[in-house]
C-alpha cells in the first residue's frame, strides 16, 4: 500500500497529535516516563505500518538519495568493524543500509536493532529473517542488553527531555563497548545545541559530524568515544 502525499500529511499530522497528547500527560502527571515512550511508540509505529515504502516506514519521507544523504552521516564516527545496535530500528531498513554502506567503506558490521513497538519488531524480523534472532523488543528506560556493542546509534527523542542526559550517560556505561562510540542523531542546526548540551551533562566529549543534502539541508551526528 502507497499513501498519497495528502494521506502521509495526515497521518504526519495525526502521530504528532498524539505524541503532543502523550508529552501534555507526561507534564500534567498522568503519565509517567515508560507511558510516554510507549504513546511515542505506538503513533509512530501506526503511521509508519500505513505505507509499504521501506523508508517511511524508518520515519523519513523522501527518495533513496536524500534517504542516503540523511543516513549515511550515522556511519561517520564507524572507525573500525565491530557489531551495531540500532536503538528504535522500526522495521530494520536502516540497519540494511548502514551495513550495506557500510562495506562499501570496507568496514563489517554485524547489525543489532531494538524497538518498542511490538508492531515494528514482528515486521522487521518478517522482513531480515537472518537477523529476527537480533531484533530486541524493549524500552531503552529500562531494557538490559545481552552484550556490549562497538557502537550504538539512538535518538534522543525517544525519551522525555528531562532524561537524555541520563540516557548519553546509561547507553556510554551499559551499552557501549571499550574503544566504540556513540552516535546520536542525525540532527537539524536547530537540535544540534541541545543535543551536544545532553552529552556535556552526561560528563562525556562531544564530536560532531555533518553532511549537507541536494536541497541544502545540513544535518549533524553527536558522538563520543569510550
Amino acid at each position: 500500500m502507497s499513501l498519497s502525499p495528502i494521506e502521509r500529511e495526515r497521518a504526519k499530522t495525526e502521530a504528532q497529535a498524539a505524541i503532543d497528547a502523550a508529552s501534555l500527560g507526561l507534564e500534567l502527571g498522568t503519565l509517567d516516563d515508560r507511558a510516554w515512550t510507549r504513546a511515542v511508540a505506538d503513533a509512530l509505529g501506526s503511521a509508519y505500518l500505513r505505507d509499504d515504502d521501506p523508508r517511511w516506514q524508518s520515519g523519513f519521507d523522501g527518495d533513496s538519495q536524500l534517504w542516503r544523504d540523511a543516513r549515511e552521516l550515522i556511519l561517520a564516527p564507524v572507525h573500525r568493524d565491530g557489531t551495531f545496535l540500532d536503538i528504535g530500528c522500526a522495521t530494520g531498513h536502516l540497519m540494511e543500509c548502514l551495513q550495506s554502506w557500510a562495506r562499501e567503506r570496507g568496514r563489517r558490521l554485524s547489525m543489532f536493532g531494538l524497538e518498542l513497538s511490538s508492531a515494528l519488531v514482528a515486521r522487521a524480523r518478517g522482513q531480515l529473517p537472518g537477523l529476527a534472532d537480533q531484533i530486541f523488543e524493549g524500552n531503552v528506560l529500562d531494557w538490559s542488553p545481552p552484550h556490549t556493542f562497538t557502537f550504538v546509534h539512538v535518538g534522543l527523542e525517544y525519551v522525555p527531555a528531562a532524561r537524555r542526559p541520563w540516557l548519553v550517560r546509561r547507553l556510554v556505561d551499559h551499552f557501549v563497548a571499550p574503544d566504540g562510540r556513540l552516535i546520536v542523531g542525525p540532527v537539524d542546526d536547530a537540535e544540534l545545541p541541545a543535543t551536544i548540551g545532553a552529552f556535556e551533562r552526561a560528563e562525556t566529549s562531544p564530536e560532531t559530524s555533518r553532511r549537507t543534502d541536494r536541497n541544502r539541508k545540513t544535518r549533524h551526528v553527536v558522538w563520543c568515544r569510550t
